[in-house]
């Protein structure tokens, strides 16, 4: 090569690098800029917890250990006492930032195995994947986890290519030790590509120099993050609590409607006593969600298929959700904006999600014929993950690992391809892989369907829990027989009819006693008019009997606006009882309309003073 030559291919180089470069940042930075979602529910958890870590220490114990992977919180700790301003705007950005990296990884580890054009298409891919651009300010793990993950992937792609290529595994056991300290289950998932570019692929690869560098570079850190845990809680472990808490709210009965439900209510309702002891109630779920997949195993099998192929097309529409659809995610002058937006969305991102489908079927159907094994290990990655959120929990955000690889085999799929000698080959698996994508997409709207058919959730369960004040002056000990239990803490409660579009006549009755041991205070019972609206009187009515004395009654839709009603129970104490009854009734609801949600009463004990 003349140095003209060498000077013209380094700065194409360049060129697609700070052009990738250019696209994979600008256009996430940009969208969370013009979309600046706020963090909610857990992606709130992943802040407040980077911000224990920064404020307090590494060590810093608390109720988010038990719920979340240390790694985002621990990185985002260490970006905030380098920009410490708003956690909200700079953990957004960073995290948008992290992710647009993504694209470089393609286009400068394949650089010696693959031409350029292909690299280029990789990154290319990945800097303009849509559904992860409009989810990429969301603070979420699995935004963190899918760079280490696309890191790992493309380093196990080169000596699969060529034996003669030297593996790397120091680079793979940490980039392995990275991607678990974001996500447990990556554990499992990126066992395929971790073997692969440590070079455990081939025969000699296993020598025990190799063997035992891949073992220190994942090892070390693993041993470090379970130390910096058992400080913290004074459990020695590389994951979090709760993956039998995860896996009992995706098996419990009506759980399949939207995915997950939080199995605190069931548990309430098959050994209450757990409620009450936090780390007890996480260390027994799994042994109830074993029970219930031992009742109910054929449906769980079904709900397994149903969710392996529904998830594949739909993730990125339900992700849009948590972008900019949940309350308070956007700032309310961008509300009406946002939700604009993902309508007009949300059925491009069902087409494209169909469309790499059909293209991640094909390109896998070029692997198995020419035997190309980087394509192979990528996809059983990609399928691994996928697998896994089908038997434990499934949510659009968890799916985006599985996409990325999906993409990376994609690509691989098209050099096999351009490589053909017979362009019939790469056609024909083209059309297969479209006609079973489609078959698949086509499919799994009605097996969704049958499998909610087959796990309604209303069937009624007895529930018995226990509130205190915040105070804890007082308690109220209920038991709910009729209408459903639908959240439950230490102090409060949420009580539902048991159907969803309820009939006039259809109560939730919470049956309580309450009880002050110590002297006489004043103590009120609180519930909540969650409705906002208004304007719609006569529907649902929020009634509190004290000793059979109505003390509230509560039109619940009548008035716009949301707020606490309070029923005072007098003075309280010495062992003296009193019974306690909370009831939301459905007086003329709208047929078919969700007025058991909508009515919802949440309820707590109080002192009065």
């Amino acid at each position: 090569m003349t140095h003209e030559d060498h000077s013209s291919t380094l700065a194409r180089e360049w060129g697609w690098g700070l052009l990738l470069l250019t696209l994979g940042v600008g256009a996430r930075v940009l969208f969370a800029s013009v979309f600046p979602t706020q963090p909610v529910s857990d992606f709130r958890g992943i802040i407040d917890f980077a911000l224990d870590l920064r404020d307090k220490s590494l060590f810093a114990p608390g109720y988010y250990w038990d719920v979340f992977n240390l790694g985002p919180p621990l990185v985002l700790s260490l970006v905030l006492r380098v920009f410490p301003g708003s956690p909200e705007t700079v953990s957004r950005l960073a995290t948008a930032v992290w992710c647009g990296l993504m694209p470089l990884l393609p286009f400068l580890l394949w650089r010696r195995a693959l031409p350029l054009w292909v690299r280029a298409a990789a990154g290319g891919m990945l800097a303009l994947w849509p559904g992860q651009v409009f989810f990429s300010g969301v603070v979420a793990q699995d935004n963190w986890v899918t760079l280490p993950t696309v890191a790992l992937a493309c380093l196990a792609v080169p000596p699969l290519l060529d034996r003669g290529r030297r593996p790397h595994p120091v680079a793979a056991g940490l980039l392995y030790a990275l991607a678990v300290a974001m996500r447990q289950e990556m554990l499992f998932a990126l066992v395929p590509p971790l073997f692969a570019a440590a070079g455990f692929a081939r025969r000699e690869g296993w020598r025990p120099r190799n063997v035992l560098a891949c073992a220190l570079a994942a090892g070390l850190p693993f041993l470090a993050l379970a130390a910096q845990r058992q400080k913290a809680t004074g459990h020695f472990a590389l994951s979090s609590v709760h993956g039998g808490f995860t896996l009992l709210g995706t098996v419990v009965p009506g759980a399949t409607a939207i995915g997950w439900l939080d199995p605190v209510s069931f548990i309430a309702s098959v050994e209450p006593d757990l409620v009450r002891d936090r780390h007890r109630m996480f260390a027994e779920a799994k042994r109830l969600a074993f029970a219930e997949v031992r009742r109910r195993p054929g449906f769980q099998a079904l709900r397994v298929v149903s969710t392996a192929t529904r998830y594949p097309f739909r993730s990125e529409t339900e992700m849009l959700y948590w972008s900019m659809g949940y309350p308070g995610t956007l700032p309310e002058a961008l509300r009406a904006r946002g939700e604009a937006f993902s309508r007009a969305v949300s059925q491009p991102l069902k087409v494209e999600l169909i469309g790499l489908q059909a293209l991640f079927i094909a390109a896998v159907g070029m692997g198995l014929a020419r035997r190309n094994g980087a394509i192979l290990v990528l996809a059983a990655a990609a399928l691994l993950k996928i697998g896994l959120h089908s038997v434990l929990v499934a949510a659009g955000r968890f799916y985006l690992p599985a996409t990325a690889l999906e993409i990376l085999v994609v690509a691989l799929g098209l050099w096999e391809a351009g490589r053909s000698q017979d362009r019939r080959v790469p056609l024909r698996a083209l059309a297969w892989g479209a006609a079973a994508a489609v078959g698949l997409f086509l499919a799994s709207r009605p097996l969704y369907a049958h499998v909610r058919s087959l796990d309604p959730g209303d069937e009624q369960r007895t529930y018995r829990f226990l509130l205190t004040a915040w105070d804890h002056q007082g308690e109220l000990r209920c038991v709910v027989r009729r209408g459903r239990l639908t959240a439950l803490g230490e102090t409060e409660a949420v009580i539902e009819t048991l159907h969803d579009s309820p009939k006039p006549g259809e109560t939730a009755v919470a049956e309580c006693t309450l009880r002050q041991p110590g002297p006489a205070i004043p103590l009120k019972v609180e519930v909540l008019d969650g409705y906002a609206p208004g304007g719609l009187p006569g529907r649902m009515r929020q009634r509190v009997a004290i000793d059979g004395r109505q003390v509230v009654s509560h039109d619940l839709a009548a008035e716009p606006g949301t707020g606490w009603v309070d029923a005072p129970a007098g003075a309280v104490g010495g062992g003296q009882e009193r019974r306690v009854t909370v009831e939301v009734s459905a007086l003329a609801p709208d047929p078919g309309v969700l007025w058991g949600p909508a009515a919802g009463t949440r309820f707590r004990l109080s002192s009065s003073k």
